[in-house]
């Protein structure tokens, strides 16, 4: 692949206000070789009118004439890609100029694996005004997100800054099955397209992350997972709807109840994760821990939500966790639990090593 082809994906949703602003950043690339596909989920804004006016040839418009959901929609922003590798970006993302120079110089530098290769990278964070607020890195052993709410933050600071890190795919794999996370922020993935056939694309049950189901299958293909520390995107931090839904509802909960379930024991045994520990990782950080943040910034209700969630789903297990008690009995306060659950609540601690 001497010059690798880039299919650029962004799914839309009344977001008339920012997708200009995306599709610019993708035109503005210093690499040539990429696609727009944009795929608008029956917007009531003026979203449409927004990229029917690019007239570019590089950019095509999959208009929805019903909403048909997150997951659906990514399938329908994925599916008419006809490029060698493809980038899901929302519609209020934006990629630096650079960003697929940077991952065709990888792809070009793995040879006959070109065609198995999983590129992700570092984000800087953005408001809604599209202000510098801080940065996002990746734990380079934990494969946690990091943010540093800092618009002036010294990227020098890291470890191995500028670099591209190798990773086995099982590794990935087996340490965000047990946390339950995704290994990067997903606008900066990229994969090939042969691995987006094989895997079906997006279509699972997932409301909050069909993106992060469709990452484990991915990483279970045993791909060369290829980190390039550096910030190749602009992750808008701005109160998204999915946001929203994550502080508001149990759509969360639920699809992380689903993958406790959804994964077959074969895949689990060759990752190297047992279906135990994932559902101690459900129940201690997806509905206690949230639960407890929950009543740290005084949304009690919700709390109550992921309590009962946890107790509903794996009630045997969660009767054996303490933390459960020390949520049932701040709960019992009512109004006051605020107030009391903010000295008790554990700051995150910062890995030693980033």
């Amino acid at each position: 692949m001497d010059h690798p082809t880039f299919s650029i994906c962004i799914p839309n949703y009344n977001y008339a206000h920012y997708i200009g602003e995306t599709i610019e950043s993708v035109l503005n690339q210093s690499y040539p070789h990429f696609e727009i596909v944009v795929a608008d989920n029956a917007s009531t804004d003026n979203s449409v009118q927004v990229v029917e006016s690019y007239k570019d040839p590089r950019i095509r418009l999959v208009k929805n004439h019903y909403n048909i959901g997150f997951a659906p929609n990514l399938q329908a922003a994925t599916a008419p890609a006809k490029m060698e590798f493809v980038n899901l970006l929302s519609s209020d993302d934006k990629m630096r100029p650079d960003a697929l120079e940077n991952y065709a110089e990888v792809i070009r530098s793995q040879g006959d694996r070109a065609g198995n290769t999983v590129l992700f990278s570092d984000a800087y964070l953005i408001d809604g005004e599209s202000n510098r607020i801080g940065y996002e890195t990746n734990h380079l052993e934990a494969f946690t997100r990091i943010h540093y709410r800092d618009a002036n933050f010294d990227v020098n600071k890291l470890p191995h800054y500028g670099q591209v890190i190798n990773y086995q795919a099982e590794e990935v794999l087996r340490k965000t099955l047990i946390q339950l996370n995704s290994f990067a922020q997903f606008l900066t993935i990229v994969y090939p397209r042969v691995l987006w056939e094989r895997l079906e694309g997006y279509n699972c049950i997932r409301t909050i992350g069909p993106d992060k189901f469709f990452n484990y299958k991915l990483l279970a293909q045993r791909p060369d997972v290829k980190y390039v520390r550096k910030p190749l995107y602009e992750y808008r931090s701005h109160g998204s709807p999915n946001e929203q839904a994550q502080k508001a509802t149990v759509k969360q909960q639920i699809d992380d109840y689903l993958n406790t379930l959804d994964f077959s024991n074969d895949m689990l045994e060759k990752a190297g994760v047992s279906r135990e520990s994932m559902i101690d990782s459900f129940l201690d950080r997806v509905c206690l821990k949230s639960g407890l943040t929950q009543l740290v910034y005084g949304t009690y209700r919700h709390a109550v939500r992921c309590w009962a969630f946890g107790l509903a789903t794996y009630p045997g297990k969660v009767l054996k966790k303490s933390r459960f008690y020390a949520l049932t009995g701040l709960l019992l306060l009512g109004p006051l639990a605020k107030f009391v659950a903010k000295p008790l609540y554990k700051v995150k601690h910062k890995p030693s090593q980033i």
